[in-house]
């Protein structure tokens, strides 16, 4: 008989942060008319954040982090959930910044002419 431990690390949103502004403002950013979601672990230094941006868990956070902000939104946020409910989310390395791989996120599949959403989620 084996008797085997898995250490199975799971992920709390502990903030959420949203933030609606107009295309136009966001004029050097790449995918500028898309809504985006940043992931940003709690109190993790600018040290391990430079390290850490280019492996971060994306495929773990759509699965567990994504449904989660959905839930949130339509119990709390019912306009917004509406805005965002059909979106489909894509891992983007580059996805505030088109020059280098520092801002990581998602980027959502409808393109917006009126205002977009900056989603920030800080986990634990």
């Amino acid at each position: 008989m084996y008797c085997i431990f898995v250490k199975i690390k799971i992920m709390k949103i502990s903030e959420i942060q949203l933030n609606s502004e107009s295309p136009y403002k966001r004029s050097g950013e790449p995918q500028k008319n898309y809504d985006k979601i940043y992931i940003w672990i709690e109190n993790e230094t600018i040290w391990e954040n430079m390290e850490n941006r280019r492996n971060r868990p994306h495929t773990t956070y759509k699965k567990e982090i994504l449904p989660k902000l959905m839930e949130h939104l339509e119990m709390n946020f019912p306009k917004v959930y509406e805005h965002l409910k059909n979106v489909k989310w894509g891992w983007s390395q580059s996805c505030g910044c088109s020059m280098c791989p520092c801002s990581p996120g998602f980027i959502g599949n409808e393109k917006r002419f009126d205002e977009v959403l900056d989603i920030h989620i800080t986990i634990k």
